[in-house]
C-alpha cells in the first residue's frame, strides 16, 4: 500500500519502483496534455519528454537531495532561494538548448533564426514546476517522520516516567505497611494473618498487575479497599473510615496507583499522628466515561516543631499523584485540595478508550 510517509534506508527495489511510476506519470502528463494542444501524436511527445528528462531528473534529485536537506530543513532560506534561482536558470537554458538544437529541428523540422529567445523564462519556470511536487511531497514525508519520531519519544518518555513514580511510590507504600505488619506480630495480633493475606493480594496486583499504564477500575477498587481493611485493622475502634463506591466500574480501566498516594497521607497524616479518635470518608463514583473521588479526613493536633516534615512528606506523596495525572490524563482532570478543620481531596477525571488495555 502506497504511504507518503514511508521512508527507506538505501536503494530498494520497492523505493526504486515508487520513482520510475512518479516519473512515468509525469511523462504520461506531459505527453497527454501536448498532444491534445497540438496536432503532433502522443508518441512524438512522448518521445520529448524523454529527452527533457535529461535536464528534469539530474535537477530535481539535486533539489530534493541537496537543496532542501543542505539548506531548507536548517532554515537558510536565502541561501536556498538563491542556489535554487541559479540552478533553475541553467536547467531552464540546457533544456532550451536541447530544444533549440534537437528537438525542434529532429521532430518538428523547425530552425529558429536565434537562440535568445523569451521562451527561455518558460523552459525556467517549467523547471521550478518539475521540481517543486517533489519537494512538497519530501517535506510532507520529513514532517511527517518528525511528527512520529517526536510522538514515539515523547511516548518513550512517558512510560520511563511513570516507570520512576511508580517505583518511587511502591516501596514507600510498602515500607509502612511492613512496618505495620511488623508492629503486629510483635504484639501477637489475632488479626496478624489477615493483614499477611491482604499484603500479600496487594504485592501481587503491584508487582504483576501494574506494569502497563491502565489496569481494571475495579481491580483498583478491590486494592483500595484491602488497603482501607489493613488499616481498619491496625487502628481498631479508634478509626471510623467508610468507603462509598457507585455508578458504572465494570469495563472501565485507570491508571494504577493513582488513589493510593491520597490514602497515604489520609491515615498517615491524618490518623496516625492523632491519639484521639479519627475519620476517615472515601467516596468513588463513576458516571459514563466521569470519574469523581473524593476523600477527606480528620486533622491531627501535630506539634509545632513536626509541622515542617508533616508538610514535606505530604507534599511527596502528592507532588507525585500531580505528575501521574499530567503525564496520563493532560486536560482530562481537575484536582482540587482543601485544607481547613480537615483535609479535603476532590480528583474528577475522564476515563477513556487511550487508557484501555
Amino acid at each position: 500500500m502506497f504511504q507518503i510517509a514511508k521512508t527507506y534506508q538505501g536503494w530498494s527495489f520497492e523505493r526504486i519502483a515508487r520513482h520510475i511510476l512518479y516519473w512515468l506519470a509525469w511523462l504520461l502528463f506531459y505527453a497527454i496534455v501536448n498532444s491534445g494542444y497540438h496536432d503532433d501524436p502522443f508518441i512524438t511527445w512522448l518521445n520529448v519528454e524523454l529527452i527533457f528528462m535529461l535536464i528534469k531528473l539530474p535537477f530535481t534529485y539535486l533539489c530534493i537531495y541537496y537543496l532542501v536537506p543542505q539548506y531548507l530543513i536548517k532554515k537558510q532560506y536565502i541561501s536556498f532561494s538563491t542556489i535554487g534561482l541559479v540552478l533553475s536558470v541553467v536547467a531552464g537554458l540546457g533544456s532550451w538548448f536541447l530544444d533549440y538544437y534537437l528537438i525542434m529541428p529532429l521532430f518538428f523540422d523547425l530552425h529558429l533564426s536565434q537562440f535568445w529567445d523569451f521562451k527561455i523564462a518558460y523552459k525556467i519556470l517549467d523547471m521550478v514546476y518539475i521540481a517543486s511536487l517533489p519537494t512538497i511531497l519530501k517535506l510532507l514525508q520529513g514532517h511527517i517522520h518528525q511528527e512520529r519520531l517526536t510522538a514515539q519519544i515523547a511516548e518513550q518518555k512517558l512510560g520511563a516516567e511513570l516507570k520512576l513514580l511508580k517505583n518511587q511510590l511502591q516501596p514507600h507504600f510498602l515500607f509502612n505497611t511492613l512496618n505495620n505488619l511488623y508492629g503486629m506480630v510483635l504484639t501477637h495480633h489475632k488479626k496478624a494473618a489477615d493483614v499477611v493475606i491482604r499484603l500479600s493480594d496487594m504485592m501481587s496486583y503491584m508487582l504483576y498487575e501494574c506494569e502497563g499504564n491502565s489496569i481494571a477500575l475495579e481491580k483498583e477498587i478491590k486494592n483500595l479497599e484491602n488497603y482501607i481493611e489493613l488499616e481498619k485493622i491496625r487502628y481498631g475502634n479508634r478509626l471510623d473510615v467508610s468507603f462509598e463506591k457507585g455508578g458504572d466500574t465494570q469495563d472501565k480501566f485507570i491508571a494504577p496507583l493513582l488513589f493510593i498516594p491520597f490514602l497515604e497521607n489520609a491515615f498517615k497524616h491524618g490518623v496516625e499522628k492523632s491519639e484521639l479518635a479519627s475519620w476517615v470518608r472515601i467516596n468513588l463514583w463513576v458516571e459514563g466515561n466521569q470519574l469523581s473521588f473524593m476523600i477527606e479526613n480528620s486533622k491531627a493536633e501535630v506539634p509545632e516543631e513536626s509541622e515542617v516534615d508533616s508538610k514535606k512528606q505530604k507534599g511527596i506523596g502528592l507532588t507525585n499523584v500531580k505528575q501521574r495525572l499530567e503525564l496520563l490524563y493532560t486536560g482530562q482532570y481537575t484536582l482540587e485540595i482543601i485544607e481547613n478543620d480537615s483535609f479535603l481531596v476532590k480528583l474528577n477525571l475522564e476515563l477513556n478508550e487511550m487508557h484501555n488495555r
